[in-house]
C-alpha cells in the first residue's frame, strides 16, 4: 500500500513522530499524524462527523489492502489453497463493508475488519476470533490500530491527546 507523502514537518519537530514505511513524520497533534495517512485535506475539515467519515473511508481502504496482502501471503505459505472452503474464501475476499464471518472467525488466516461497521455502532454483531481491527472511532484509536497492524510505527510520543 502506498501512502502519499503529505507530512509538513521535518522529523524531530513536534511532540509526536511516526514512521510510515521508510518515511518519518513529526507533528504536534494527532490529527497532523493522521493527515500523513489520510491526506492533507484531513486538516482542512472541522466538522467531527465529516472527520469520522474520512477516517472510516480510510480505515476501509487500509483494511482492504491489509486483507489482500494477508491473503496473498497465506496463499504463498499454503495456508489457503484449492481445498479451502468457499465460505472462508468468500469472507476473506468480500468487500470490507460487507465481510462478516458470523459469530466467530477461527481460521488460521486473520480477517481484517473495521470496528465501526459492527456493534455497538451498527446492528451487526461484532465477531470474535482471529480478527485484526482497524478502529476509526477517533484519532487515537485509529493511530493505535494502525500501529497494531504494522501500518505505522510510533517513534516518539508524549501522552497521545486529542487536538
Amino acid at each position: 500500500m502506498s501512502i502519499p507523502n503529505t507530512d509538513q514537518t521535518e522529523p524531530g519537530e513536534g511532540a509526536f513522530s511516526i514512521r510510515i514505511g521508510d518515511r518519518d513524520v513529526a507533528a504536534d497533534r494527532n490529527d497532523e499524524l493522521l493527515a500523513a495517512v489520510i491526506g492533507p485535506q484531513y486538516l482542512d475539515e472541522q466538522d467531527p462527523e465529516v472527520l469520522f467519515l474520512m477516517r472510516l473511508e480510510q480505515a476501509i481502504i487500509i483494511a482492504t489492502a491489509v486483507q489482500e496482502s494477508i491473503v496473498a501471503a497465506a496463499v504463498d505459505a499454503g495456508d489457503l489453497d484449492e481445498t479451502t472452503d468457499e465460505v472462508t474464501w468468500t469472507t476473506l475476499l468480500a468487500e470490507r463493508e460487507t465481510a462478516h464471518p458470523g459469530v466467530r472467525w477461527q481460521h488460521k488466516v486473520p480477517l481484517v475488519l473495521v470496528t465501526s461497521l459492527f456493534a455497538p455502532y451498527t446492528d451487526r454483531d461484532q465477531p470474535i476470533g482471529n480478527i485484526a481491527w482497524v478502529d476509526p472511532i477517533d484519532e487515537i484509536a485509529m493511530l493505535d490500530s494502525l500501529q497494531g497492524l504494522g501500518i505505522i510505527e510510533v517513534l516518539e510520543h508524549d501522552d497521545l491527546v486529542m487536538a
